[in-house]
């Protein structure tokens, strides 16, 4: 398959030329290749353990969400171009979708959380350069538990600050982090519990001041379902065999 044409795709599906997105996220193609592609995986984060596993798996493009650039300019010395050669050397293409993947209303993390939660999509919040990163929803099962469809969703990773025993009523998702400038929007549209990757520990004083209920399911667990999406449309678009590759290593 033609490297172009994918990336074609990618930057229509997920409109990436109209997102404004942090300064060192460069969604789009970071690393080429000479252009050919016989096999496809997806990964949360390029780093070595995605890339040497895509490597081993024969793939020729690794789509991330969080791709090779995050810490700006620097020196490609040491094993940083040890890693980098490796891609090289074995013809791998690296791609990355930062917050077309968090925010994309059809495949992106956020809406794919709710549908797995079966939560009713109201209204949007956590706006960042007017881009709103976050869902606001309400519960549609009235009679099920929302904190255990999240332990069943997210098994390995949840972590519970329940300070309200009021009934969730707002539900905001949030994929990745939610810091406390998600958190004070949150209260703006009378969220009051929210469902996110992570927060601070500098922001628990303003949960627990404010009795929000705050469900942290993990970073990297929030992160991996827009990935997954878009490797199932990519094999049904392109005929072109895809997997994800798993490199869990919540802190």
């Amino acid at each position: 398959m033609d490297l172009n044409k994918i990336i074609a795709f990618l930057e229509t599906t997920f409109e990436v030329s109209k997102i404004q997105d942090f300064p060192n996220a460069f969604n789009g193609l970071q690393f080429a290749n000479n252009g050919v592609v016989h096999k496809i995986v997806g990964a949360v984060d390029a780093n070595r353990i995605s890339i040497e596993k895509a490597i081993d798996a024969q793939a020729q493009l690794l789509i991330v969400h969080h791709g090779l650039l995050w810490n700006g300019a620097q020196p490609i010395v040491g094993p940083l171009y040890e890693l980098y050669k490796k891609a090289m050397d074995a013809n791998l293409a690296i791609y990355s979708l930062h917050l077309p993947l968090d925010i994309h209303p059809q495949w992106g993390h956020n809406v794919t959380i709710a549908n797995h939660l079966n939560l009713t999509i109201e209204n949007k919040f956590a706006y960042y350069k007017d881009q709103a990163c976050g869902l606001i929803c309400s519960d549609k099962q009235e009679n099920s538990d929302l904190e255990e469809r999240l332990q069943s969703l997210f098994p390995n990773s949840l972590h519970a600050l329940k300070l309200s025993p009021i009934k969730p009523k707002r539900i905001g998702i949030v994929s990745g982090s939610g810091g406390l400038e998600i958190l004070t929007d949150a209260l703006k549209y009378s969220v009051n519990t929210l469902i996110t990757g992570e927060i601070r520990y500098s922001a628990v004083s303003f949960v627990q001041l404010h009795s929000l209920n705050v469900f942290a399911c993990g970073h990297y667990a929030t992160e991996c379902f827009g990935i997954h999406n878009i490797l199932s449309l990519l094999q049904k678009k392109f005929q072109v065999p895809c997997s994800f590759i798993d490199t869990f290593c919540e802190l």
